[in-house]
């Protein structure tokens, strides 16, 4: 009685396992998009810092005109 039950699921893992072997997932890796070759992360730090440089700047530039006072 066991051994016929024990043959029943081996026959079924057998199925499963040749199902699987047939599938393969693609191999469609998008290459990493890059402008003026620098990764995003690179790009938002440059974006940060170009900001910090024209606060920067217009602050200096409002306070050498007298616009604002310290």
């Amino acid at each position: 009685m066991l051994d016929d039950l024990r043959r029943s699921t081996e026959s079924g893992f057998d199925d499963q396992e040749s199902g699987e072997a047939s599938f393969t997932m693609p191999d469609s890796t998008r290459p990493e998009r890059k402008i003026l070759g620098m990764t995003a992360v690179e790009r938002m730090f440059l974006a940060l810092f170009l900001f910090m440089n024209v606060l920067i700047l217009g602050l200096a530039l409002l306070l050498a005109t007298g616009r604002i006072v310290l």
